[in-house]
């Protein structure tokens, strides 16, 4: 094929991949945020205020398209966590708001390598910032920007499910672009106490 053919060829797959990332967030966005998957590939289900043993929290601040401090925390933001659907690895979500009425940011770490009880190397992390106010994503978009560090994954007794509260930091070297459009987010000083459920029950 020529260079053209290819040049062709690679547009075309990249028109096609944002039209599909349109569709996903057409559909995020249209849903209660109560129960918001997160980036739209893995299923569905109710998202709960982020109180376990204690209160779970997102901190740090944001910058470029979306200037914003980050200090959610407890019974007023919410988060889940599951396995990714590739069947390797889980993704965490956290919610700005827990009042529907009111939808607010969505960050989204998933992480391929990640192992539920192991807390001991650096991870890769796929990162995705939704600003549902605008209709708006910002992405890593598979390119290595961002790395993950647990600082303690805990596992929680006395609940319905295997539940367990993972703590760490985020941080990126580069900003997450925006997949449409214009623009791109800096994430800055990413700390986070959130939930992870390996069981397909709520």
């Amino acid at each position: 094929m020529s260079i053209t053919g290819e040049n062709l060829r690679h547009g075309l797959f990249t028109v096609l991949n944002l039209f599909c990332i349109a569709i996903i967030g057409w559909i995020i966005l249209n849903i209660d945020p109560g129960k918001l998957a997160g980036a739209g590939d893995f299923a569905p289900r109710v998202m709960s205020p982020c109180v376990m043993d204690q209160d779970g929290y997102l901190r740090g601040r944001l910058y470029g398209s979306i200037e914003k401090s980050l200090d959610w925390q407890g019974a007023a933001m919410l988060c889940d966590g599951m396995p990714r659907p590739e069947g390797e690895g889980f993704r965490l979500v956290f919610a700005e708001h827990s009042n529907p009425d009111q939808p607010g940011l969505v960050l989204v770490i998933g992480l391929a390598d990640a192992v539920l009880g192991d807390s001991r190397k650096e991870l890769e992390a796929n990162v995705t910032v939704i600003d549902q106010n605008n209709g708006q994503f910002y992405s890593t978009q598979d390119e290595p920007r961002c790395w993950t560090q647990f600082s303690q994954q805990l596992q929680l007794r006395g609940t319905s499910t295997e539940t367990w509260r993972v703590d760490g930091e985020l941080y990126c070297a580069s900003a997450l672009a925006a997949l449409t459009g214009t623009g791109s987010v800096t994430l800055d000083d990413i700390t986070f106490s959130g939930v992870m459920k390996p069981s397909a029950a709520p």
